[in-house]
């Protein structure tokens, strides 16, 4: 079972997959999550609070008792995925595992002088490396010259 919920803090839309839990097993799942810091995709880290953040209470309680649970969808390869970002233009770089060989990307490493940003972005005095995780949760950057990256999307 996938259930659908909104960080309330940043409005960022999530998706949890609860698999072939039950309903109590779900709550208990995500009662040990509001103990665990994460990173939320509004790109903003939380060290407690998620379970009341992302409303997983209701969350759950719309998913198991009134039917509102999604059915998980097929994940695409990180070959497939690369190959979508590729083919809209983006300089997409391996995160260093070389994940995708056949399609021969540059890795991150192999960069010099880059700096953190925070939330896995880096740049260097050129370019910025953004993040774009797989649906696998590979992590691939695509790179920006800096003066073409959108100011409102990060801070550089």
């Amino acid at each position: 079972m996938v259930i659908r919920t909104q960080c309330k803090k940043c409005g960022a839309t999530i998706k949890l997959d609860f698999g072939n839990l039950t309903k109590d097993e779900a709550l208990a799942v995500a009662e040990k999550m509001d103990r665990t810091p994460r990173e939320c995709p509004g790109q903003h880290t939380e060290l407690e609070g998620f379970r009341k953040l992302w409303s997983l209470d209701d969350a759950i309680h719309r998913a198991y008792d009134l039917g509102e649970g999604e059915e998980p969808e097929p994940v695409i390869s990180d070959k497939e995925y690369v190959e979508g970002l590729l083919a809209e233009g983006k300089e997409i770089i391996d995160g260093g595992c070389n994940t995708v060989p056949e399609l021969n990307l540059p890795r991150l490493h192999d960069y010099p002088n880059l700096d953190h940003m925070g939330f896995g972005n880096f740049k260097n005095t050129t370019h910025l490396f953004l993040r774009c995780d797989s649906p696998c949760g590979k992590r691939f950057y695509e790179r920006l010259v800096r003066e073409s990256a959108h100011r409102t999307t990060i801070h550089a």
